[in-house]
């Protein structure tokens, strides 16, 4: 069965970055390893990730840090 996706808003790797402040290659280890949004493939060369994820993750991120 294939998972259907409800995007909100589509971010490019730039609008990803601009967002985090990450680079290209932290953006994909913490993919692996700190369960960043996967980005979405739309086509055979485009991928996008889900703006509102990605800032929900970042949230999350910060506020496990202020307590």
């Amino acid at each position: 069965m294939i998972e259907k996706i409800n995007l909100t808003k589509a971010a490019s790797l730039r609008d990803v970055k601009a967002i985090t402040s990450f680079s290209r290659s932290t953006i994909y280890r913490k993919i692996k390893i700190a369960g960043f949004p996967k980005p979405i493939k739309i086509s055979d060369k485009r991928v996008v990730w889900d703006e509102e994820q990605v800032k929900k993750w970042l949230n999350e991120q910060a506020n496990t840090y202020i307590q």
